[in-house]
């Protein structure tokens, strides 16, 4: 179980990549004259409108010849979170509140599921900060240039560096951010594609990043569902085991 907490982090920081909640972002119906004039304010806008509220994302993740494809659903306020993923080998998360579970194929107990205390976790934890749905950002906080190319499509570039200024002080993100940015070769310039629909909610949004010794690192995502029921149950207490108390030191 312990070398899996690497994909279970990524692939849900996956699944939030981007979103910045706070109290003034806008609302589904909302729209502004900034947001229609200025193509960065507007996916920017955008992604926080996708995930003010329920959504369902796809998302893959390539670096070089590897892949990972995962799908999930969220409900940011009632702090609900379901994620699957195929590759590179079968893996499930929930979030109930403060208790995680994670189920992989490769568990190596009897009982399939893990449970954790996410309270219990270390401040710095990844994969604390990954379950933390509120706090989250990821490349569109460093959105520098946009322009749209046909109805709905923009194309422009994203600075990691200030992504990593607009991400959370507090939590691993930003430390991930960093990381990101010594490994790309020109971390002011990420290129990338978004789609808004009519209701200004992003619902596609894919980038990638010349890392200087790993390849390309390609990602994709599309939401859709918004505003559709998310319910997450906890698995059966019979399948499920609580984390180790030394388990704690490396999640």
């Amino acid at each position: 179980m312990r070398r899996l907490i690497p994909v279970v982090s990524i692939a849900l920081a996956v699944l939030v990549a981007g979103c910045g909640s706070n109290s003034d972002s806008p609302t589904a119906g909302s729209s502004s004259a900034s947001s229609a004039a200025d193509p960065v304010t507007a996916i920017k806008e955008g992604m926080a409108r996708s995930l003010s509220g329920t959504v369902i994302m796809d998302a893959s993740v390539k670096a070089g010849p590897a892949t990972m494809e995962l799908t999930g659903k969220m409900d940011p306020a009632a702090k609900v979170l379901e994620v699957t993923t195929t590759a590179p080998e079968e893996m499930e998360a929930r979030l109930i509140g403060d208790a995680a579970y994670i189920k992989t194929e490769a568990s190596g107990s009897d009982k399939p599921w893990m449970k954790i205390d996410l309270t219990k976790l270390r401040p710095e934890s990844s994969l604390r900060q990954s379950f933390d749905l509120e706090s989250q950002t990821g490349l569109v906080g460093g959105i520098v240039t946009a322009e749209e190319v046909g109805e709905g499509s923009y194309k422009g570039t994203a600075d990691l560096e200030k992504a990593v200024q607009a991400a959370p002080a507090d939590g691993g993100m930003r430390d991930g951010l960093e990381s990101t940015a010594k490994l790309a070769k020109d971390p002011k310039a990420i290129p990338f594609e978004a789609t808004v629909d009519a209701e200004g909610r992003v619902t596609s949004l894919s980038y990638t990043i010349a890392t200087k010794s790993l390849g390309d690192l390609v990602t994709e995502m599309k939401m859709r569902g918004f505003g559709e029921p998310v319910k997450v149950e906890a698995p059966p207490a019979g399948d499920t085991e609580d984390a180790a108390a030394e388990m704690y030191k490396f999640l």
